[in-house]
């Protein structure tokens, strides 16, 4: 379950050209997405998207109209709880309008159970019913008399103190108005991506506040129309991904993890929406990191960033609608891959194979053909007596050698020969990709590419997506300022690796050196300037805040003689120049300063140098 505690304004970035931002969906209207008959009313839906005429938009229209009636008449999910029987409540709704950033209210009654029926670490959830508006001759006394067996369902959540009671203090009221503007601009960012024209659209229902006037101290609470039925799959409520890096792999559905990515792209880098949740493409109670975490308590900032990407599979689709290939490293592309299943590869086909190559050449061929021949010499020894005449006439053909001892013994300590020979094969090849992988990396922190994402321009779109459908991709194209974030990013993931994030509950495991030490080369590639002090040092054979032990990594490639402090400095000159503001320019001082004092302390630098970079320094330090 996700929260978000926003004290702070949240105000909406402005959409890209030809996109017209969008409201979640008004619960009082989109009770029709809850029939089975959603399938359907998408295809009618993505019809009118390519179709301006009115006669589309009539027939779409008149059929929605019709779900509408079809699910009114089905019974309540509910009516067991005998919610109508409760004694009914005036509440304040409170409803936020993020064109002209104000709250509007107006008044209903509602029917709400008094024991949640679930709950999370921050807040629980309560059944509850609500009126769409309170009749003009209701009254406190005659609330019982209105039907409650017709009114729509939703889902009250609140937030709970230590002892589980609702929170009624000022900032638990904060909180939940934080969460009403988190939705709002979960839903802008839903609007950016189906203008972006995916296979399945998407949509974020609506959420407001309700304020209990009658109760003691006015507790507030946020409130969401209950969604029911299955998708087109067959399956009910699902969370797709969590604020903490988690992916569902059971569904494997590709839809709610490109939204997440998209929005961190469409964002510039900013934002990026997950705890994504609901039924089929339905979502509901998103959470939002920022750069500048203005989202709450959940809201993790790049370290939110760097645990989605960290488990991010791309896709052609993602290329298709101009999602760029996040740079990872070769163990972490290999373990996406493993995970991914009977769905077949997502990760990108161009990127070198993660695992080692194929039995391709005669050498490994034959110790591979010689195994299998000993595997079933094995299996018919144990057979009848024809089939050790096969077995031997199978040794023959494999020009075993001769001698008095029995068949098995010859065969047992040939199979052990074998292995042995064909483990130092897999442990130089392994040590051989292993080296090229930290060695490529290093390459290009070294010496970057000029554009890194150049390759997005070559993209036939229409190629990549399954209709056929060519997409603009040039409004989501990562800018200077984007980058300078990925390469953020990219150094949180190896700060994680150092903590231990990725040890999978292990915590005897040996931390992946080889992944974190990728991540800082890549984050140097894209001229961070904390990741190129951090590889500078490095280099320099200095401890790393960042992942302590990282700088092995060379040595155990056999890199350690093959750079050093001149490629050190050039790292730490690069530093100290900057780089582009993509986020904390407190960190980002920090980092020219260690650069500079690291540049005096262990380089060889000319006297103009020295002199250049000490005036720097004392200008910086200021």
């Amino acid at each position: 379950m996700s929260s978000a505690a926003s004290t702070g304004k949240a105000s909406l970035p402005t959409p890209p050209p030809n996109v017209v931002p969008c409201a979640p969906i008004d619960v009082d209207t989109s009770i029709f997405l809850n029939s089975p008959a959603i399938i359907e009313s998408e295809k009618l839906r993505v019809g009118r998207a390519r179709s301006s005429s009115d006669e589309g938009r009539a027939r779409l229209g008149r059929k929605l109209k019709e779900i509408a009636k079809e699910v009114v008449g089905k019974e309540d999910v509910w009516a067991k709880y005998n919610i109508a029987a409760i004694k009914a409540e005036r509440i304040k709704r409170h409803q936020y309008d993020p064109a002209q950033d104000e709250w509007r209210t107006d008044e209903s009654i509602v029917r709400m159970q008094e024991k949640p029926f679930d709950e999370g670490a921050m807040r629980q959830c309560y059944r509850m019913k609500k009126l769409s508006q309170l009749p003009s001759d209701a009254t406190n006394h005659a609330y019982h008399k209105i039907d409650w067996n017709q009114a729509p369902n939703y889902v009250a959540k609140s937030y709970k103190t230590a002892d589980g009671s609702i929170n009624t203090s000022e900032e638990g009221r904060e909180a939940c108005f934080g969460d009403i503007k988190l939705q709002y601009e979960a839903a802008h960012w839903a609007s950016v991506f189906n203008s972006a024209d995916p296979p399945k659209k998407i949509h974020i229902i609506r959420a407001y506040a309700i304020e209990f006037v009658d109760r003691h101290e006015s507790p507030v609470m946020t409130v969401e129309r209950f969604i029911e039925g299955t998708d087109e799959y067959g399956a009910g409520y699902v969370k797709h991904n969590t604020n903490s890096g988690f992916v569902d792999t059971d569904m494997k559905r590709l839809t709610p993890q490109l939204f997440s990515a998209f929005s961190f792209y469409a964002s510039k880098g900013t934002r990026m929406v997950v705890d994504v949740q609901g039924v089929g493409d339905l979502y509901t109670d998103p959470q939002v990191h920022s750069l500048d975490l203005r989202f709450g308590e959940a809201d993790l900032g790049l370290r939110g960033f760097a645990l989605f990407f960290h488990s991010f599979q791309q896709t052609d689709l993602a290329f298709a609608l101009g999602v760029p290939r996040f740079e990872l490293s070769r163990n972490e592309k290999r373990a996406l891959e493993a995970k991914a299943g009977s769905r077949g590869s997502t990760v990108d086909s161009s990127s070198p194979p993660p695992n080692p190559p194929s039995s391709d050449s005669p050498r490994k061929k034959s110790i591979a053909f010689q195994a299998d021949q000993l595997k079933m010499l094995r299996v018919m020894q144990t057979s009848d007596a024809k089939g050790l005449k096969k077995a031997k006439a199978a040794r023959r053909r494999t020009a075993f050698p001769a001698g008095g001892r029995k068949g098995s013994e010859r065969i047992n300590e040939t199979i052990t020969s074998l292995l042995e020979e064909q483990t130092l094969e897999d442990q130089r090849v392994r040590r051989n990709s292993a080296q090229d992988c930290v060695k490529g990396a290093l390459e290009k922190a070294l010496q970057p590419p000029e554009d890194p994402f150049a390759y997005m321009t070559k993209i036939d779109t229409a190629t990549l997506d399954e209709r056929g459908i060519t997409h603009d991709i040039s409004s989501i194209s990562p800018d200077e300022c984007t980058k300078a974030i990925l390469g953020r990013v990219h150094l949180e993931i190896a700060v994680l690796y150092g903590l231990g994030r990725f040890n999978e509950g292990e915590e005897d495991s040996a931390v992946d050196l080889e992944s974190a030490f990728h991540h800082i080369c890549m984050g140097a590639m894209y001229n961070d300037p904390l990741s190129l002090v951090t590889l500078a040092r490095a280099l320099m054979h200095l401890s790393t805040d960042a992942c302590p032990d990282v700088g092995d990594v060379l040595e155990q490639n056999h890199l350690k003689d093959n750079c050093g402090k001149e490629d050190a400095a050039g790292l730490l000159k690069r530093a100290a120049e900057g780089g582009a503001v993509g986020h904390d320019e407190k960190e980002i001082l920090d980092a020219r300063i260690a650069a500079i004092s690291l540049l005096l302390k262990y380089t060889e630098l000319k006297v103009d140098e020295k002199i250049s970079y000490g005036l720097l320094l004392l200008e910086l330090m200021g």
